[in-house]
C-alpha cells in the first residue's frame, strides 16, 4: 500500500546521518533502500566513488591537476572537450614501401611515380594543412627537380621529407659521404586530391641531400642517384587515436629496407661516410674469449694491424704485420717501457735494447755502428770506454776498459799537439815524427853558390836524390847537415841564410850561399815525410 506524506517536516526532511561510503552493489543501492534517505546516501556514495574512490569526503572539490605543470580542474564537459582533441591530434608516421622498388632513369636526380609505385594513402594532404593523408607538397615545376617543402620543425626536417634505401641491400644511398633523401611532390596543387599516377594527379620525388654545412638540403646531384633502383617511406598524417602499436617501432628507428635483417657496421661506416665520429665518453672494445683477433686490413685483404686476446696464456699481443710498408711513428716521446727487441725474424741477427740489463745493447751477431748522413758523436758530456772479451784475461785493472779521456785538458792537449783532427790523423801524424825520413847523399860535381843542387835525376851533382821536399813549412820542418855540421835554412836567397829553395823543391833542388865541393857529405832529415 502506498505512503501519504502528510507531515513533510518530519517524514520528508534533512537526513540524519550523511553515509557516502557504501560500497557499490545491487543489493545495497537497488534492493535494500527502504526510504529516500537511503537513496540519498546510496547516491552520495556513488558520486563520492566517482569523484576520488571514496577517499576523503563526497562533497570535496575538484582538485588541481599539479604533476610536471599546473592544470586547470575539469568537469565531464572539459574532460570530454579534451579527450577528443587528444584522439584526433595529428600525426606523422612513417609508410614503408618496401615491397615496391622504383626505377631512377638516367641522367635524372627526380622520378615521376607511377600507379604502383604510389604510397598506399593516396590521398594527398598538400601544404600545410591538418587534412588526414599523404604529406606532399604542390610542385612549382612538375617533371622537373624542385625543392618545393612542406615547413617541419627544422631546415633538414620538412614534414614531405622520404626515407631513402637501396632497393637491393637496403642500404641507405650516399652522396659525398651524406645521405639522400626524397622530396614528395604532386603535379595537382588542390589539397585532399587522389594520387592516380596519369595527369593532372601525378606524384614524383625530387631526391636531396643535406648541404656541406648541414643546415639546409640540397639537390642530390644526378651522377649519385640516376639509373639506380630505390624503395622509399612517405609520410602519412594520422589521428592519434589511428596510430598502431607497430608505427611506435618505426618511429624508434631508421628504416634501412627489407633487405637488411640488422644495421651491421658497413651500413654504419656507409651512413658515417667521412664525417667525424665526435666522441665524448669513454670507448671500449672487449675481445671476450681467448685468441680473438680485431684486425685492419688492406684492399687484399692482407693484414695490416691486429689485436690478439691471449691474457690466460700471457701472449696477448698488438701486431703491425709485414704487408705494413712503411710504419711511420713521428710522436715527441715513444716511450717503450720494458726495452726493444730488433731484428728478431729467422734470418736476422736479435738486437736487444734495454731487455737483457738496463741501459745495455746486445746483439746476436757482429754489431755495426754506421751513420751516412752525419757524424756520430757521444754527447752529455758522459765518456766513451772500450772493452772486449779478451780484456777479463788481461793484466788491465779497470773495469771500464780504455777511455777516450780522463779530463777535458787531455782534449787541449791533443789540440795543441794535432790539430782538430781526427784520431787516426793525430795517429798517424804521430808515427810520422816518430820515424823522420833521413837521406845521405855526397855532392858529385863542385857547384859554386845560388846554383841547384840534386841528385840524379835532375841536375846530378850528388849522387842520390834528396826526395821531395815541398811538404810542410821549408824552414821549420827539413834540418840540412854539410860534413855534419847543421846549417841554417832561408826562405830565399834574400834571407843570406846557408841555403835556400832550389828551382823545384818537389825534386829535392837545393841552393848553397856557398860552394860545396866534390866529396861533400849531405844529410838531409825530412819531419813531414
Amino acid at each position: 500500500m502506498g505512503r501519504t506524506f502528510v507531515r513533510q517536516d518530519t517524514q520528508v526532511r534533512k537526513s540524519d546521518v550523511y553515509d557516502d561510503t557504501i560500497v557499490p552493489s545491487e543489493a545495497n543501492f537497488e534492493t535494500n533502500p527502504v526510504h529516500v534517505e537511503d537513496d540519498l546516501n546510496t547516491i552520495r556514495s556513488q558520486l563520492h566513488n566517482l569523484l576520488e574512490v571514496q577517499a576523503g569526503n563526497w562533497w570535496d572539490d575538484l582538485n588541481v591537476p599539479a604533476t610536471l605543470e599546473t592544470g586547470a580542474k575539469r568537469g565531464v564537459n572539459d574532460l570530454n572537450t579534451a579527450l577528443h582533441a587528444v584522439e584526433k591530434k595529428r600525426v606523422l608516421r612513417n609508410v614503408y614501401n618496401v615491397g615496391t622498388d622504383v626505377a631512377v632513369p638516367a641522367t635524372q636526380n627526380f622520378v615521376v611515380l607511377a600507379l604502383s609505385e604510389l604510397p598506399s594513402n593516396t590521398t594527398a594532404a598538400v601544404g600545410s594543412v591538418t587534412t588526414l593523408g599523404t604529406v606532399v607538397a604542390a610542385a612549382t615545376s612538375f617533371g622537373a627537380h624542385n625543392l618545393d617543402e612542406v615547413t617541419g620543425p627544422d631546415a633538414l626536417s620538412p614534414k614531405n621529407l622520404m626515407e631513402i634505401v637501396d632497393a637491393s641491400s637496403g642500404d641507405p644511398i650516399l652522396s659525398s659521404g651524406r645521405r639522400v633523401w626524397g622530396l614528395l611532390q604532386t603535379e595537382n596543387a588542390t589539397d585532399g586530391h587522389t594520387m592516380t599516377g596519369t595527369t593532372p594527379d601525378r606524384a614524383q620525388i625530387s631526391f636531396v641531400r643535406p648541404n656541406s654545412t648541414f643546415d639546409d638540403l640540397e639537390a642530390c646531384p644526378v651522377a649519385d642517384i640516376e639509373s639506380t633502383s630505390v624503395n622509399y617511406a612517405s609520410r602519412e598524417r594520422v589521428r592519434l587515436e589511428d596510430l598502431t602499436e607497430a608505427d611506435f617501432l618505426k618511429g624508434a628507428v631508421v628504416d634501412i629496407g627489407a633487405g637488411a635483417v640488422t644495421v651491421t657496421r658497413q651500413v654504419a661506416y656507409d651512413n658515417q661516410g667521412t664525417t667525424p665520429v665526435d666522441l665524448t665518453t669513454n670507448a671500449i672494445l672487449d675481445l671476450e674469449g681467448a685468441g680473438l683477433e680485431w684486425q685492419i686490413r688492406d684492399d687484399l685483404e692482407a693484414i695490416l694491424f691486429r689485436v690478439i686476446e691471449g691474457s690466460a696464456g700471457g701472449t696477448s699481443k698488438v701486431a703491425v704485420e709485414d704487408d705494413v710498408d712503411e710504419f711511420d711513428v713521428d710522436a715527441v716521446v715513444t716511450d717503450f717501457l720494458n726495452g726493444i727487441k730488433v731484428d728478431t725474424g729467422a734470418a736476422g741477427t736479435t738486437i736487444d735494447i734495454g731487455v737483457t740489463a738496463a741501459n745495455q745493447i746486445t746483439s746476436g751477431g757482429a754489431l755495426s755502428m754506421v751513420s751516412t748522413a752525419a757524424d756520430l758523436n757521444l754527447v752529455a758530456g758522459l765518456e766513451l770506454n772500450m772493452t772486449d772479451s779478451y780484456r777479463s784475461g788481461s793484466t788491465w785493472s779497470l773495469a771500464d776498459g780504455i777511455a777516450l779521456a780522463n779530463s777535458s785538458q787531455e782534449w787541449s792537449d791533443f789540440e795543441t799537439a794535432f790539430g782538430e783532427v781526427s784520431l787516426l790523423s793525430a795517429i798517424k801524424t804521430a808515427y810520422e815524427s816518430a820515424h823522420r825520413r833521413k837521406v845521405y847523399s855526397v855532392v858529385t860535381s863542385t857547384t859554386t853558390a845560388d846554383n841547384d843542387v840534386s841528385g840524379p835525376s835532375n841536375d846530378n851533382n850528388l849522387d842520390t836524390d834528396l826526395g821531395d821536399l815541398s811538404g810542410g813549412t821549408f824552414v821549420d820542418d827539413y834540418d840540412v847537415f854539410l860534413n855534419g855540421l847543421l846549417l841554417r835554412p832561408g826562405a830565399d836567397a834574400s834571407a843570406n841564410n846557408d841555403y835556400y829553395p832550389g828551382t823545384s823543391l818537389a825534386n829535392g833542388q837545393l841552393r848553397f850561399e856557398f860552394t860545396v865541393k866534390v866529396g861533400d857529405q849531405l844529410c838531409v832529415i825530412d819531419h813531414v815525410a
